[in-house]
């Protein structure tokens, strides 16, 4: 076992499966999944299009997308979709494709969850869901300034977390960074926080930070 702070709050040998979202933007999902238990990674991008290259600024017929992994001995992809059609509208048409709704199945089985949460959701709303269902092909990582958002612009958090993992990217990949993100949001619960807060690897100022943001929020905001 890795003698990182995280370790206690996901075992690395533990086998994960992917799942493939768009919400309408990315950074705030990435926030709400990152909180959440059973989720051990999050990143944000681009994926639906047809372009070799997307960027932020030239993102073309692509959507912003969050992708994350996920350990289905803690939580069910269907918890996954319950989460994803809870936390944003997706009866309302999108104004422009780079904000689309939609689900990017990676296997059979989550083809057939999406299908079925989509056509109770209208049965239930009788309401047109305008989320959009289709194969994962190719997801594009975003640049690096759009990843773990809130984190980067906490810089005494960051820096606590950067001194255990150096490497951006390493950093950027781990559960405590997604969990702090998270939590810097206001999701997740106060209960987890404290189950977890001393497997982070930050300090008790730093702690109390995320203690009094944990649990504020609701639901999803692409404003940031």
């Amino acid at each position: 076992m890795s003698s990182k702070p995280e370790a206690s709050i996901f075992p690395a040998a533990v086998a994960t499966e992917a799942a493939t979202f768009a919400m309408g933007c990315f950074w705030s999902p990435d926030a709400l999944f990152g909180a959440m238990a059973g989720v051990v990674r999050t990143r944000v991008g681009y994926a639906g299009g047809t372009t070799a290259t997307p960027t932020y600024w030239a993102l073309a017929d692509h959507m912003e997308t969050l992708q994350l992994d996920f350990n289905p001995g803690e939580i069910s992809y269907a918890d996954l979709l319950h989460v994803f059609f809870a936390n944003h509208n997706p009866t309302k048409p999108p104004w422009k494709r780079q904000y689309t709704s939609a689900v990017f199945y990676h296997t059979p089985a989550q083809e057939a969850l999406a299908w079925e949460h989509k056509r109770q959701l209208e049965a239930n709303k009788a309401q047109q869901v305008y989320t959009a269902i289709y194969p994962f092909k190719e997801f594009f990582l975003a640049e690096v300034r759009h990843q773990k958002y809130k984190l980067q612009r906490q810089p005494d958090i960051l820096g606590e977390l950067q001194e255990l993992y150096p490497e951006t990217e390493d950093l950027l990949n781990t559960t405590a960074a997604a969990r702090v993100n998270g939590y810097l949001y206001g999701y997740g619960s106060k209960e987890q926080l404290l189950h977890e807060v001393s497997s982070l690897g930050l300090s008790p100022a730093a702690q109390e930070v995320l203690l009094r943001k944990a649990g504020s929020r609701r639901q999803i905001s692409c404003a940031g």
